[in-house]
C-alpha cells in the first residue's frame, strides 16, 4: 500500500500513514476530482486528519487531496471495528472557492489570448493578485506560461472559478492542475495539454486497450443522443428584433434543434457562446474500462491522465481514439485496482443540474 503523507495548508509535514484499510481517489482532467480514506479510528495519527489539511498520496506523481469531511462510526464490537471515512476534493478545488469578480465598474471580467493565458488570468485576478486582498490564495503561484491552445476571448461574471475553467478547458480540450512545490512551499497551477498515444500518430508509441492484450478486465461502452443537439439557435426569444444566429450545420433527418438563451449582442461573441453551449450538448460516447495497471502498458509511464489513446472491442464493432477525461484508483491491501473513463464522462445528476439551471 502507498503511504499518505499528512501536511498543513502551509506544506509542512505532519505524519505520514501506511496501515489504513482503502484509499479511493479520482483524478479528473478538465474539473477537480474526490477521495474518500477509510482507516481505524484507532490508529496513530488520526488525530491529524482534519479540515484544510492535505493528504499527499504519492510524492512522485504529487497527487494531493484537501480534507473537507470526517466521520466517525463507533459499534458494540470493539476498537477493531472503529471506523473513521476522511472525504474531500483534490487539490484542484482550491480555486472552486473564488467566483470571477469584475473589476469596479465593469459588468464582466474578459480577457483575449491563447486559451491558456485566458486561463490563467482569470486564476491570477481572482486567486493570486485580486484587488481584495483577501481573496487571495496564500502561496499560490501561475507556472510559466507556454501560450497552448489557439488565440481565443472569453468574458464571465460572478461564475465559480473552477466551473469556468471546466468550461473553458472542455472548449479547448486543455486540463488543468495544482502542484505542490515542497521546497519553496507553493502551490502551482498549470495547463496541460496531454499526449497522444493513438494509433493516428507516429511521434510517441501507441497505446491500445483492447480485449486480446490482457489489459482490460471488464469494459462498459455508452453512446446516447437521449439529450443531445446538434443545430443551435442563439439569441433572445423574448425580444423580435434581438439578434439570433445558427450555430451547427447538421441537415435532414439527424438534426435535432434547440434554443441557447443568451443576452449578448455582438455577432461574433454570440457565435462563439453557442458553439460553447452546443459543444456541451454533443452526442455521449464514453467507454469505461477496469484496467490492468501493470500489463502491457504501465500505468503513469507509459499512459496518464488526459492522454489520448486507442480503445478497441471488436464484439461491438468500435474503435475510438479518445482522450482519459477520468481516473479512478482504489488502493487496498490488495493492491492498486483502476477504473478508467475514455472520451466523455457520463453526466452525474449534478452536472445535469448545472446545466438545467445554466
Amino acid at each position: 500500500m502507498k503511504s499518505i503523507r499528512i501536511l498543513d495548508k502551509n506544506i509542512n509535514l505532519l505524519a505520514e500513514i501506511d496501515n489504513y484499510e482503502s484509499f479511493n481517489l479520482v483524478r479528473r482532467f478538465y474539473k477537480y476530482g474526490e477521495f474518500e480514506l477509510r482507516i481505524n479510528a484507532n490508529k496513530l495519527h488520526v488525530d491529524k486528519l482534519i479540515k484544510n489539511n492535505l493528504i499527499l498520496i504519492d510524492k512522485d506523481y504529487n497527487k494531493v487531496c484537501i480534507i473537507l469531511h470526517r466521520e466517525f462510526v463507533y459499534t458494540d464490537l470493539g476498537e477493531e471495528t472503529d471506523t473513521l471515512s476522511i472525504k474531500g476534493i483534490s487539490l484542484q478545488g482550491l480555486i472552486a472557492r473564488r467566483l470571477i469578480i469584475p473589476a469596479i465598474g465593469e459588468s464582466f471580467s474578459n480577457f483575449e489570448g491563447s486559451q491558456e493565458e485566458i486561463i490563467k488570468f482569470f486564476i491570477d485576478k481572482n486567486c493570486i493578485n485580486p484587488l481584495d486582498i483577501k481573496r487571495k490564495i496564500p502561496g499560490l503561484i501561475l507556472a510559466v506560461n507556454q501560450n497552448r491552445g489557439i488565440k481565443d476571448k472569453w468574458r464571465s461574471s460572478y461564475e465559480n472559478l473552477a466551473d469556468k475553467v471546466q468550461q473553458i478547458g472542455e472548449f479547448a480540450e486543455l486540463g488543468w492542475n495544482i502542484y505542490l512545490d515542497h521546497k519553496n512551499k507553493k502551490y502551482i497551477f498549470d495547463v496541460i495539454a496531454g499526449k497522444d498515444l493513438s494509433v493516428n500518430q507516429n511521434v510517441n508509441p501507441p497505446v491500445i486497450f483492447r480485449a486480446d492484450f490482457n489489459n482490460i478486465k471488464t469494459r462498459h461502452y455508452t453512446e446516447s443522443i437521449i439529450n443531445s443537439k446538434n443545430v443551435g439557435y442563439v439569441g433572445t426569444k423574448e425580444d423580435s428584433e434581438k439578434l439570433v444566429l445558427s450555430v451547427g450545420y447538421v441537415e435532414g433527418f439527424e438534426r435535432i434543434e434547440t434554443f441557447i438563451s443568451s443576452t449578448i449582442t455582438d455577432p461574433e461573441e454570440l457565435k462563439k457562446e453557442g458553439i460553447v453551449q452546443l459543444k456541451d450538448l454533443e452526442e455521449l460516447k464514453s467507454f469505461e474500462l477496469e484496467i490492468n495497471p501493470f500489463k502491457t502498458f504501465y500505468y503513469e509511464k507509459d499512459y496518464d491522465l488526459g492522454d489520448i489513446v486507442t480503445v478497441q472491442d471488436k464484439k461491438i464493432g468500435v474503435t475510438m481514439h479518445p482522450r482519459i477525461v477520468e481516473v479512478e484508483e482504489y488502493y487496498s491491501s490488495t493492491g492498486l485496482q483502476l477504473k478508467v473513463t475514455f472520451g466523455k464522462s457520463i453526466p452525474t445528476l449534478i452536472s445535469k443540474i448545472k446545466r438545467m439551471v445554466k
